[in-house]
């Protein structure tokens, strides 16, 4: 099982969604790339052709999406095609890894932008869920949450690798909002930037919910929401991406 940086913290009791408040402003800009445009799906990969006919640098890095005027990780961390998301990370995990690259840690207003995608839909690829589309509907499992609290203990690694039921990154290509952007919704859930209004005022919440869905049964969308944890609690589906301002470089 994967795992980026350790930072001290424990498994807290519970863990819930609620239905935070929705990022409007309909269809995102879309410009004119050497390879895809702007939008997230290629503007990352070629250059700007100007006016002059001077092909200016990419927006965004290869591996990152270009939407809105920042630059996402097309993939949960590790940000790789193919690899098995991190799990057992905390928000201060998460900000070290990307910082560590580079980056940072996404905000809650860029998360929502990314996933209701340029036609600003509920789930990023429509306004009704669709099964099997996104890694949403795993069957939730029992946890030790004594053994957990021993991570990164062997036996704790061994509960998490028990309990996994993620896909590696990018497989589901229908888990796409159109941005380029993979696995929003399902599979890990991902630590953010708190910029929303939510019961809790933790500076960090956690989007997506996980590959069992929503706490309650529910299914994930983009505006669903865990404000309940404090930056040092981590769990056995707990993930994140990172993002970037456009022009930073990693």
């Amino acid at each position: 099982m994967l795992s980026g940086l350790l930072a001290c913290g424990s498994a807290d009791d519970g863990s819930g969604e609620s239905e935070g408040a929705g990022v409007g402003g309909g269809a995102l800009p879309v410009g004119e790339g050497g390879n895809g445009g702007l939008g997230g799906a290629g503007g990352a990969e070629g250059g700007i052709t100007g006016v002059t006919g001077v092909v200016l640098p990419p927006l965004c890095p290869p591996d990152m999406a270009y939407i809105d005027g920042f630059c996402m990780d097309r993939f949960e961390a590790p940000n790789e095609k193919g690899a098995e998301p991190f799990v057992m990370e905390s928000a201060l995990s998460a900000i070290a890894w990307c910082e560590s690259r580079g980056k940072r840690l996404c905000t809650e207003t860029e998360w929502v932008l990314a996933c209701r995608g340029p036609s600003d839909t509920t789930y990023g690829y429509g306004d009704s869920h669709e099964s099997g589309r996104c890694n949403d509907d795993k069957m939730w499992m029992v946890v030790s949450e004594k053994t957990l609290a021993t991570w990164p203990s062997p036996e704790a690694q061994a509960e998490v690798d028990k309990l996994y039921q993620g896909t590696p990154s990018g497989s589901l290509e229908g888990c796409d909002s159109g941005f380029g952007v993979f696995d929003l919704l399902g599979n890990v859930e991902e630590w953010v930037v708190r910029t929303l209004p939510h019961a809790n005022n933790y500076p960090h919440v956690m989007k997506g919910c996980y590959w069992a869905g929503c706490y309650g049964g529910s299914k994930p969308t983009c505006a669903s929401t865990n404000p309940n944890h404090g930056d040092s609690f981590r769990y056995y589906e707990t993930g994140f991406r990172c993002c970037m301002d456009v022009g930073q470089g990693p």
